[in-house]
């Protein structure tokens, strides 16, 4: 590749300059390195002025460059970006009057915007280079080839250093850097460069190497010699798809202290072979296929600060390898099969901050003495196991905690009195521990922002104000849980689930919440005296199963109440019409108001509801014809449901082109005419595959007399079809053979 005839030119006033000027240091500057730096200046957009010092005879005084004491040379540029929010410099133009900087050691554009621009190649002619970080520049096109003449360059950081249409296609270029010690090509895409590791095997002085997310889709599974074995501390070759076993070369590479295979693609069992990296200090090989148990040589590996296996198939016990390693600080072996016991050896890891072991099949019993070196424990997780945790009620923990997750565990009956000592906490998950009694009165002193309680048999009543706390979000259904609801919450409360308890009383005002599930209480009265004051961003309201009445108070819906996406009034005593306001919500993507008493047509406004996916009206006294409100609008329907109520007229034909359909029911109304004769068009019933676009909700479905109840894990599963007792009229069309994938088909008590 030829330099452009501009460089050429550039290059050649260069030299002529060198050869007619007296390269004297001019008021603390060369004055052609001062004119150069001008230039550079003059071809960035600087917005924020950060280089508002760059004026005067001084160019070794201002901000980012540095010159050589005894020369007085430029020797470094470092214009890195610290405020990644703001502050880039923004390039229109690099010209190659920079090149005067001949004694340039140090070139550091990190974190600035270069797009629209390449890469310049005369970079590849700043002989002295030894760091260069173009790291998060945004150039476009590819990486020059010439970076391959910087042969002192002992640091190279192009880690997302190309816009995200760029690619690299050759890095052979990189055999030449012999001198490197860092590399990091992070970030860039380089599918189309197999030959990676061939080019990266011939930098024998290598310390560091990351190649973390480049698309990397092989990787040698044996080399008969690796240059840089000796040298390599620092290997990151996490977030590729290698689809291949732990390769056997990496466990020659002795003096590696930090190993990142993080969802690479790798399968198969970890090797004994891995007990020869005994200088690790970190690894990770998490979220991959590995699979069999770990070997026994890991207890060579006792160095390990951090270690991270999580999200594999490992199996076997904890015991006779994690004892030995004593300098852990974070542990993270959550979601993978071990069993059997925690030892109580962990509780001399007194490093240690970080514990997973959430989604594992481990039992046993934990006591005082799995914690009682624990003092640096932060955080700790070991939910979604059959651990059995025996504290006594008088036992003071020695850590301060700020997030713990015991879900599943049995931790009850007796509510955990060792929290009212943890006041650093942040987030606290204790559902399904089979607490019981009534909630103690110190609990509410807990700092935590997230505090989750769900499926216990807790009782008692809330206090009526919560304003005191520093709650966001606070799970308690499903308990037994009594009384009014608190009347005042935080203004940080955003997410409030109280479901499943025995809640009375009305609803009070809360104005900042987002998310409010209170559905199977006894809640009663109206909706108007408080909804319409909820004006924080509702966007999803669960009222279903209460004894609530009167109507819906159409003057909110499309004001405070207008970013609503699910919307729940389901087996209440509502009456009345259903407001035309409630097509302002143009974000609503379920609606259930089935089983109430709600009267009159469905408004035509229906049909700005164009997210929908989810419209349960049954079991009222509606009446109208569907069509004019529902048209062809409501494309994003998988369930629509409309009946027991006194709907007529026919069925619309367009029903047959909404695609995600997967529960259909008319039964119990009034129409007539004949079933649409593209009826087998319904592709999602066509289909025998399992369908999951279904709203996240549990959803019962009537069949021949029957009331079957889906959960919302399995609704993906049904597809029905049922327009039974109708007046419909004429043949059964043939295209209804045509949906396959029905589960229940319905069409008796007609006229067909």
């Amino acid at each position: 590749m030829g330099f452009p005839l501009r460089f050429f030119s550039s290059l050649l006033l260069y030299l002529l300059a060198l050869l007619l000027h007296r390269a004297t240091v001019t008021s603390g500057c060369f004055s052609m390195e001062r004119e150069a730096l001008l230039d550079f200046k003059a071809g960035v957009i600087d917005t924020r002025n950060r280089l508002s010092s760059w004026t005067g005879h001084h160019c070794c005084t201002w901000n980012g460059v540095a010159c050589d004491t005894t020369t007085g040379h430029v020797v470094m540029l470092d214009l890195r970006n610290t405020n990644t929010d703001d502050w880039a410099l923004r390039g229109e133009r690099m010209n190659t009057s920079l090149l005067a900087l001949s004694h340039l050691e140090h070139l550091d554009l990190s974190f600035n915007d270069f797009s629209g621009i390449r890469i310049p190649e005369f970079i590849g002619s700043f002989k002295k280079l030894r760091y260069l970080n173009l790291s998060s520049t945004r150039f476009m096109g590819g990486i020059p080839a010439r970076l391959g003449n910087l042969s002192s360059l002992y640091v190279l950081d192009l880690s997302d250093a190309l816009d995200f249409t760029s690619h690299v296609d050759n890095l052979e270029w990189l055999s030449h850097l012999t001198s490197l010690n860092h590399l990091d090509l992070s970030w860039l895409k380089l599918t189309g460069a197999p030959d990676w590791f061939s080019s990266v095997n011939m930098l024998p002085s290598l310390q560091v190497l990351s190649m973390s997310s480049v698309g990397l889709k092989t990787i040698p599974a044996s080399v008969v010699h690796v240059n840089f074995t000796s040298s390599l501390t620092v290997l990151d070759l996490s977030y590729n798809i290698f689809n291949s076993t732990l390769p056997k070369w990496l466990w020659n590479i002795t003096s590696l202290t930090h190993l990142d295979l993080y969802y690479s693609g790798l399968y198969g069992i970890i090797p004994d072979a891995i007990g020869d990296l005994g200088s690790l200090t970190f690894l990770d090989l998490g979220f991959n296929q590995l699979e069999g148990t770990v070997p026994r040589s890991m207890v060579d590996l006792r160095r390990l600060k951090e270690l991270h296996m999580q999200g594999n198939q490992l199996t076997g016990n904890l015991s006779g390898w994690l004892e030995k390693m004593t300098n852990l600080i974070i542990l993270d072996l959550q979601y993978n099969l071990f069993n059997g016991s925690m030892p109580s050896s962990v509780g001399k890891f007194s490093n240690l901050t970080e514990l997973y072991l959430r989604g594992n099949s481990l039992g046993g019993v934990i006591s005082e003495v799995h914690f009682e070196n624990l003092t640096r424990l932060q955080v700790l997780d070991l939910s979604y196991n059959s651990i059995t945790i025996s504290i006594g009620q008088s036992w003071v923990p020695p850590f301060q905690l700020r997030y713990v997750d015991l879900t599943k565990c049995q931790l009850g009956p007796q509510f955990p009195e060792w929290l009212q000592f943890q006041t650093q906490i942040e987030e606290l998950h204790l559902a399904d521990c089979k607490i019981a009694g009534t909630m103690p009165a110190w609990f509410w002193n807990i700092s935590s922002s997230t505090i989750s309680l769900s499926n216990n048999q807790i009782g008692g009543k809330l206090p009526s104000s919560l304003k005191f706390t520093k709650l966001e979000r606070l799970h308690l259904d499903s308990n037994r849980f009594e009384g009014p609801l608190p009347t005042m919450l935080p203004s940080t409360l955003h997410t409030l689930s109280l479901s499943n308890n025995s809640f009375t009383g009305q609803l009070p005002i809360w104005p900042y919440v987002q998310s409010v599930a209170l559905s199977n209480n006894m809640l009663d009265g109206g909706l108007s005296s408080s909804i319409c004051q909820w004006t924080g961003g509702l966007v999803y309201l669960d009222l279903s199963n209460n004894k609530l009445l009167g109507q819906i108070p159409y003057y909110c819906l499309g004001k405070s109440l207008q970013n609503l996406y699910y919307l729940d009034l389901s087996n209440n005593h509502f009456s009345g019409e259903i407001p035309h306001t409630i097509g302002f919500l143009s974000e609503l993507q379920l609606l259930q108001l089935k089983n109430n008493s709600f009267s009159g047509e469905v408004p035509l406004s229906f049909k700005n509801c164009t997210k929908l996916q989810f419209l349960d009206l049954a079991q009222n006294n509606l009446v109208g014809s569907i069509t004019i409100w529902m048209g062809d609008n409501l494309q994003y329907l998988v369930v629509l449901r409309l009946h027991s109520n006194m709907f007529s007229g026919v069925i619309p034909w367009q029903l047959a082109g909404f695609e995600l359909l997967q529960i259909l029911d008319l039964a119990n109304n009034n129409f007539s005419g004949s079933i649409p004769h593209n009826i087998g068009n319904l592709n999602t019933m066509r289909s025998t595959s399992q369908y999951s676009g279904l709203f996240d909700n549990e959803l019962d479905v009537f069949t021949k007399g029957q009331d079957l109840y889906y959960s919302k894990y399995s609704i993906i599963f049904m597809k029905s079809l049922d327009l039974s007792n109708n007046r419909l009229t004429g043949e059964i069309p043939k295209g209804i053979g045509d949906l396959a994938g029905l589960k229940n088909l319905n069409l008796s008590r007609n006229h067909l």
